[in-house]
C-alpha cells in the first residue's frame, strides 16, 4: 500500500511527533539498509515505522527465523501498518520508544530479549532531552553486545541533538550525509561495546 505526501501531511499536522510531509524515497531507504546484516540480525526494532517505508524493505531482506518488533506512536499509521503488512514476523506495538525494554519482555515473556539491530526514524529534534535520554538510555539497553543502533534523520541537525548524546553512551559514533533522498538524510551508526 503506497501512501501519499498528503497523507503523511495530514499527520505532520496533527502529530507533533511526526517530523516528515513525506516517507523516506527509496534511495534513502536503500542506503540506510546496506548498512544491517540481515545474515546475523536476528531481531531487529525499528521504532517510528509510519507508514511501513523501512518495514516491508527490512521484512523483504530478513530471514524467515527473524523478528521484527515495530514501535509506532501514532494510531493512523498503526492502522496503516495492521491493514498493510501481514508477516507473522512481524510485531507492532502502539508505543513508546522510551518502552522498549517493556515491549521487548512483552515479546518474550522475560526481560532477556535483546535487539541484533534498532533502527530509527524518530525525530530525535522534537524531543525534549528527558525524553531523548531516556530512549537512548533504554535503546542501549535493548540491544545485544555488538548491537547496533542506526539512526536516520533529517539532513541538517546539530551534533548536540543526537550524535554528541550517542557518543557519550556508545562511544564511536559513524555519521554519514546522503543527500540523493528526499528528504536527504543524516545517518548515525554506533554499535554497543559492552
Amino acid at each position: 500500500m503506497k501512501i501519499n505526501t498528503l497523507y503523511y501531511l495530514k499527520n505532520l499536522i496533527t502529530d507533533i511527533h511526526v517530523a516528515s510531509v513525506t516517507p523516506t524515497s527509496r534511495f534513502g531507504v536503500e542506503k540506510v539498509l546496506e548498512k544491517i546484516d540481515f545474515q546475523k540480525n536476528k531481531v531487529i526494532l525499528e521504532y517510528g515505522p509510519g507508514t511501513g517505508n523501512f518495514t516491508e524493505p527490512l521484512l523483504k531482506n530478513m530471514n524467515e527465523n527473524s523478528k521484527l518488533i515495530a514501535i509506532e506512536k501514532n494510531s493512523d499509521f498503526c492502522r496503516v501498518l495492521q491493514k498493510s503488512i501481514q508477516d507473522p514476523r512481524l510485531l507492532l506495538f502502539e508505543d513508546s520508544a522510551e518502552n522498549v525494554l517493556d515491549v521487548l519482555k512483552s515479546c518474550n515473556g522475560t526481560g532477556d530479549l535483546k535487539a541484533d539491530c534498532i533502527i530509527s526514524g524518530i525525530p530525535f529534534s522534537l524531543l525534549s532531552k528527558k525524553r531523548k535520554m531516556a530512549i537512548l538510555k533504554n535503546t542501549h539497553a535493548a540491544l545485544k553486545k555488538g548491537g547496533q543502533f542506526l539512526a536516520y534523520q533529517a539532513f541538517f541537525q546539530f551534533p548536540d541533538i543526537l550524535k554528541i548524546p550517542l557518543e557519550e553512551m556508545f562511544g564511536d559514533v559513524q555519521a554519514q550525509y546522503y543527500m540523493f533522498s528526499l528528504p536527504p538524510l543524516l545517518i548515525l551508526e554506533a554499535v554497543k561495546k559492552d
